[in-house]
């Protein structure tokens, strides 16, 4: 089904308070002054690489959630849009770290863009390259970020099989440090980056995001069982009990005999004093995997809380056709929607407006519960529990 012409929500609609899951608003930092003049009441803005994590911190210190509300004197109304910060490497940009964490001593930056670069770059693509950065400095940035603003999350994150990287600048490529999330660049090398540096750069962020007890923003193309497997291995040994029928026809409390659990008690959760590998809530961000994979994330046994986001670009114009099959199924309090845009221009409401109505329309909800479903599952995703820690 096309998507419809552009059409906006009643100001009654965006009053319930209708949050963007996933954007990059930083891309554009000549609109980012427009922020508190946009209808939607939370921007979830994504860092993607080195220079966008300082633009997200200089955001959320002036538009950021965890700000004081406005006063009664203040000339900002209490709707005015807030932004939730969101710190993390983009897997596009994956090659640009060293992972330092085992190697003794780390590699130079030839070896690193030789191991980690598919299909032999040569020495002067290699040269034209920044030097990467290590891992262990960036995840100790992030850590810092983190604990400055007590809301943030960890994305943009993930795994992408397909993306090539952008020639360097000095190679004729548009500047890493500007532009949309794919650096602005108009000229893809052929070089894309290895799967398992890709992993291990995920994993290392994911560890982070269960330190910190904070969620997580993932992006996967053309990668969705590697990036299942990633997020398995970080769940082995803490699988949520599954109980079987028989033991279920007993009551609520009876587990005896109840050997359907693959967790072993005591080594998941430690009395709550084990510090868990993995983020606590999953968003998968512009969902575009088939309907089948779907039971892989929703099983029982999954540990962390996953939601599905969904946006126009991605989801009602590219993947028109799984769209409305995926939506329909997924479980009601797990679906999210984003713009995923680059700006914060008036586009971010056309755009949420329109993943909104199709929600509502494939699921066969009036568009008040619609808005109001989402924004629960917002504040769900963001801060866990019942709790919203922001403004209603």
């Amino acid at each position: 089904m096309a998507d419809p012409a552009p059409s906006t929500l009643d100001d009654d609609l965006w009053a319930l308070g209708v949050h963007d899951a996933h954007c990059h608003p930083t891309d554009t930092m000549s609109l980012v002054s427009a922020i508190p003049d946009r209808r939607t009441r939370t921007l979830t803005i994504m860092a993607t690489r080195e220079h966008d994590q300082d633009l997200v911190a200089q955001v959320a210190r002036t538009h950021g959630v965890d700000l004081p509300p406005p006063s009664s004197s203040s000339s900002v109304s209490t709707s005015t849009c807030r932004v939730v910060p969101c710190f993390g490497w983009h897997p596009w940009y994956s090659h640009l770290l060293l992972d330092d964490t085992d190697a003794t001593p780390p590699p130079s930056k030839a070896e690193h863009y030789a191991s980690v670069l598919l299909g032999d770059p040569s020495a002067e693509f290699i040269a034209a390259l920044p030097d990467p950065l290590p891992l262990s400095v960036f995840l100790s940035q992030t850590r810092q970020r983190l604990v400055e603003f007590p809301s943030a999350l960890i994305g943009e994150v993930g795994i992408d099989r397909t993306f090539r990287i952008p020639y360097p600048e000095a190679l004729g490529g548009a500047s890493t440090s500007t532009g949309g999330p794919a650096g602005g660049h108009s000229r893809l090398s052929p070089h894309r980056v290895a799967m398992d540096h890709q992993r291990r750069v995920l994993v290392a962020q994911l560890r982070l995001a269960g330190e910190m007890q904070r969620a997580v923003s993932v992006h996967g193309v053309g990668a969705h069982g590697v990036l299942y497997d990633v997020f398995k291995g970080l769940f082995a040994g803490y699988e949520k009990k599954v109980r079987s029928r028989q033991t279920q026809k007993r009551g609520p409390y009876d587990f005896a005999g109840d050997e359907s659990s693959s967790e072993d008690e005591g080594e998941g959760d430690g009395g709550g004093e084990k510090v868990r590998p993995f983020p606590p809530r999953v968003c998968l961000h512009s969902f575009s995997a088939p309907v089948e994979v779907l039971g892989t994330w929703l099983a029982g046994t999954v540990p962390a809380d996953v939601y599905f986001s969904f946006s126009r670009a991605v989801n009602l114009e590219d993947g028109a056709g799984k769209f409305a099959g995926v939506v329909k199924v997924v479980p009601a309090e797990r679906v999210l929607v984003e713009s995923d845009l680059d700006n914060a221009s008036e586009q971010v409401e056309l755009d949420l407006a329109a993943v909104v109505r199709r929600v509502a329309e494939e699921r066969g909800w009036e568009l008040e519960r619609t808005v109001r479903q989402l924004g629960e599952n917002w504040q769900r995703f963001v801060y866990g529990g019942g709790g919203d820690g922001g403004e209603k």
